[in-house]
C-alpha cells in the first residue's frame, strides 16, 4: 500500500495545484479515513472531491455586450463556451484528545481549466476610431495575479483553530481560538438581512457559480476567540471577539459573472476607468484588523418548547463594501482614483426564534442595525478621501421554514425550504446626499426602482424544492432540485442585497446520488432583471440612437440586469472519502 509520504513527495514545493489534486484523488483511494495517532487521540481526515463543468447557454445580447462597462464580461465567453471546468478538493483534518481538547484544519485547492489569462472584449468599436479593446480594465488586457488566484488555481487555508471543552464551576464550557466560522441566527438564503451579517466574510464568487447555496456554506473563516458556556439546563451564553478583518470575495471585473468590468480587488489598468471619469484603481479604505468587533448571544431552549429563543448584541465592520468610492482634489474636484470602502463599527440588536411544529422547522429573525452602510453614489461631497458612503438605521425581518416531503404518487421523499425577507430604512444618519434612493434626484437621477434606486421598504422571497425518487436503479436515487430567489417589491437600502424588484435568480436540475457516496447534478442556472432604455453614450451629442457606427446599449437597470444573457448549464460531480 502506498504511504501518504510517498503519495505527496513528488509534489513538494510545486505550484501546479491541479497535479496535487490528482495526487489527492489517487491517495485517498487506498487510505482509511481514520488515522492512527495513539489511544488518546481520535484523528479523522476527510476529502470532498468535486468536478464542475459549465457551458454558456445563451448568446450575447448586444444591448449588454455593447455597454463599455460590461463588454469584457459579456465577451469573456460566447455561447457554447466552457465558463468553468474546475476540479477541486476540500481537505478536513479533525483531531480530538480524550480529555476534550483538539484542533481542526481545513483547506481547499482547485484548478479551473476553462479560465483564460487574456481579457476578451467586444470586437467592435464604441465609436469610430475607439475600439472596445482600447478600453481595457486590466493592463495589457491580461488578468491580474489576484484575479487568477481567485479563478484559475489556488490553495486556500480555511479553518485553523484549537479548542477545549471544560467545566467552569458547574457549567459546561468551550473555548475556540484561531481561524473559524460561527454562524448565528437561522438565515437560509438572505444572509445579508440576517443576524449573521458580516459575522464572516462571504464568498460571492462561489455564490455566483453555485446559485442556491445556503448562506452558511458561503462563510469564510475568520480569526477570533469564541467562548460558550451552559449557564443552566435551558440557558446558554456565547461571546466572540475578532482579530482580523476580511471583506467579501466579490466577482472580479471582466470575468463571466462580474458586476462591472472595472470592479476588482486586484490591480488594474486605467483605460476604461479613465474614460469613465473614475481615475485609476486605488487602495481600499479598510478597517483595522482589531477594531473592537465583538458579539454576545444569550439562548434559551427549554425542552417543552421544542425550539429556542435567542438575543444578540453585536458591533462589527461590514464585509460588504461601498463600490466604488472616489478620491478627488477638493480644490479642482479632479478625480484621483476609485476604490472600495467599508462601514466601520455598525451595531446590531437582534432576536431569533426556532421551533419545531410537527414535521416542520420554523425560524424567524428580527434585527435592528444602527449606522449600517446604505446604497450610495460614488462621490462624497464632504469627504475628498472617499472614506464613507451614506449610513443609516435599518430593521430586517426573516421568516423561514424547512420540512420534508411525505411519500405521494409524485415522489418518494424529499425536502423543501422557503424564506421571506423584509428590510426597512428608518433614517439616514450620515452623508444623506449620497444615498441612492428614489427620493434623491442627485444620487439617483431617474428616481425609479427600475434603475436600481433604493426604496424605504423591500420584500424578497427564496425557495428550494427537491423531490426525490429512491432506488430508481440499484444504488441510485434521483432528485429534481429547484431553486428560485425573487425580489417581490422595492429595492433594499442596505449594501449587497441579493435581488431587487422584478429580478430573479433560478436553477432547475436533475441530481443522482450513487451508493450514498457520489452526487452528480445537471443544472440550468438563469437570471432575470429589469433593463431600461437604450443609449449610445459613446456618440457625440446630437447623434441619434441607432446611427451607423455608434452601437446602442442599455442605459441601466435594476439588480444584476447585466446577467440577463448569461444563463448557463452546469454539470457537477462530488465524492466524499
Amino acid at each position: 500500500m502506498t504511504s501518504s509520504r510517498e503519495c505527496f513527495s513528488g509534489h513538494r514545493g510545486s505550484r501546479n495545484y491541479w497535479l496535487l489534486l490528482v495526487a489527492v484523488f489517487f491517495c485517498i483511494q487506498v487510505h482509511a479515513i481514520e488515522l492512527d495517532a495513539g489511544p488518546d487521540w481520535t484523528v479523522r481526515w476527510d476529502n470532498t472531491l468535486s468536478y464542475n463543468l459549465g457551458i454558456r447557454a445563451q448568446d450575447i445580447d448586444d444591448r449588454i455586450g455593447n455597454h463599455p462597462v460590461f463588454a469584457q464580461s459579456s465577451y469573456s465567453y460566447r455561447q457554447g463556451d466552457l465558463v468553468t471546468n474546475r476540479v477541486a478538493d476540500l481537505m478536513e483534518l479533525d483531531a480530538q484528545h480524550r480529555n476534550g481538547w483538539g484542533l481542526r484544519l481545513s483547506a481547499s485547492l482547485f484548478k479551473d481549466f476553462a479560465f483564460h489569462d487574456d481579457v476578451r472584449t467586444n470586437p467592435g468599436e464604441l465609436a469610430p476610431g475607439t475600439p472596445y479593446s482600447s478600453l481595457g480594465s486590466y493592463s495589457g488586457n491580461r488578468f491580474s495575479d489576484y484575479t487568477k488566484r481567485r479563478y484559475k488555481q489556488d490553495a486556500r487555508l480555511l479553518d485553523a483553530f484549537a479548542y477545549t471543552n471544560f467545566r467552569l464551576g458547574e457549567h459546561e464550557s468551550s473555548l475556540f481560538l484561531g481561524r473559524l466560522t460561527k454562524f448565528w441566527g437561522n438565515a437560509l438564503f438572505f444572509g445579508r438581512l440576517g443576524i449573521n451579517t458580516s459575522q464572516n466574510a462571504s464568498d460571492a464568487i462561489k455564490a455566483s457559480f453555485a446559485p442556491g447555496t445556503e448562506a452558511k456554506e458561503l462563510a469564510i473563516p475568520r480569526e477570533q476567540v469564541f467562548f460558550s458556556t451552559q449557564l443552566t439546563q435551558d440557558l446558554t451564553a456565547e461571546a466572540q471577539y475578532f482579530f482580523r478583518f476580511e471583506g467579501n470575495l466579490l466577482p472580479e471585473g471582466g470575468t463571466y459573472l462580474s458586476f462591472a468590468d472595472f470592479l476588482t480587488r486586484g490591480p488594474q489598468g486605467a483605460a476604461l476607468t479613465e474614460s469613465l471619469g473614475l481615475g485609476q484603481h486605488g487602495e481600499e479604505v479598510k478597517p483595522k484588523d482589531i477594531n473592537n468587533n465583538f458579539g454576545l448571544k444569550l439562548a434559551w431552549a427549554p425542552s417543552a418548547f421544542r425550539g429556542g429563543l435567542s438575543g444578540y448584541v453585536r458591533q462589527f465592520d461590514e464585509t460588504q463594501p461601498w463600490m466604488p468610492m472616489l478620491r478627488y482634489d477638493p480644490a479642482t474636484l479632479a478625480v484621483r482614483d476609485y476604490h472600495l470602502s467599508f462601514a466601520k463599527k455598525v451595531r446590531l440588536f437582534g432576536l431569533a426564534m426556532e421551533k419545531q411544529v410537527g414535521p416542520y422547522s420554523l425560524g424567524a429573525e428580527l434585527s435592528h442595525l444602527r449606522e449600517t452602510g446604505l446604497s450610495s453614489s460614488a462621490f462624497n461631497p464632504s469627504d475628498p478621501l472617499g472614506r464613507e458612503g451614506a449610513r443609516g438605521n435599518v430593521t430586517n425581518l426573516l421568516v423561514n421554514v424547512v420540512g420534508g416531503l411525505t411519500r405521494s404518487r409524485f415522489w418518494d421523499t424529499g425536502v423543501f425550504s422557503a424564506e421571506l425577507g423584509y428590510t426597512r430604512l428608518h433614517s439616514i444618519t450620515r452623508n444623506a446626499a449620497m444615498y441612492r434612493g428614489v427620493d434623491n434626484p442627485v444620487a439617483c437621477p431617474t428616481r425609479s426602482e427600475r434603475d436600481g434606486c433604493a426604496t424605504k421598504d423591500a420584500w424578497m422571497l427564496a425557495g428550494f424544492f427537491k423531490p426525490q425518487w429512491l432506488a430508481v436503479w440499484p444504488g441510485v436515487d434521483l432528485s429534481l432540485p429547484v431553486f428560485v430567489m425573487v425580489g417581490l417589491k422595492g429595492n433594499a437600502s442596505i449594501l449587497g442585497a441579493p435581488v431587487g424588484e422584478r429580478s430573479a435568480v433560478y436553477t432547475l436540475g436533475l441530481e443522482a446520488n450513487v451508493h450514498q457516496k457520489y452526487t452528480v447534478t445537471l443544472q440550468y442556472n438563469g437570471y432575470h432583471a429589469t433593463a431600461n432604455g437604450l443609449t449610445n453614450a459613446g456618440a457625440p451629442l446630437g447623434i441619434a440612437n441607432g446611427t451607423p457606427g455608434f452601437p446602442t446599449f442599455y442605459a441601466g437597470g435594476n439588480g444584476t440586469w447585466m446577467y440577463n444573457d448569461k444563463g448557463w448549464v452546469s454539470l457537477s460531480v462530488k465524492a466524499s472519502f
